[in-house]
């Protein structure tokens, strides 16, 4: 039964606000206090052991958080170059389609034009640079396309 006194206990002797009382106490009290004193050291060292494992659980908590993070951030770098390879694959096809029709387009207009005889040697040479530039751009756009696909 406690009195509402706190005792101070130091190897056998008990004090209360500073004064000796250990000759005025029973040894059914002076029992009571050493159980509760006990007890409280008890519950104070598993509070203590329950903190460390807290710690030690946000610690790894924390951690395991971190990598996440890292590893989200990652995916995500991947993720952006992925998307713009696919951009880039996607460029160079239309490069090369718009290189192909044009190429194409051309030759027929020559061709045409030669058919029907209206293009002087001049003409003729104009439109034989002007072929081969588009070619070069041709294949240039299949190039870069095929570099792309790799």
């Amino acid at each position: 039964m406690t009195d509402g006194k706190v005792y101070e206990v130091k190897g056998n002797s008990f004090k209360n606000d500073g004064a000796d009382v250990t000759e005025t106490l029973s040894e059914e009290r002076k029992s009571e206090i050493e159980a509760t004193l006990k007890a409280n050291n008890k519950a104070k060292a598993e509070a203590e052991q329950l903190q460390e494992s807290l710690k030690a659980q946000q610690k790894e908590l924390k951690k395991t958080k971190e990598e996440a993070e890292a590893k989200q951030e990652k995916l995500e770098e991947q993720q952006e170059a992925l998307e713009k390879k696919i951009e880039d694959k996607e460029d160079a096809r239309k490069d090369f389609l718009k290189a192909k029709k044009s190429l194409d387009n051309q030759q027929k207009k020559f061709e045409k034009l030669k058919e029907k005889g209206k293009l002087s040697p001049n003409d003729e040479e104009k439109w034989s640079e002007k072929l081969d530039d588009l070619e070069k751009e041709f294949e240039e756009a299949k190039e870069k396309m095929n570099n792309l696909n790799k």
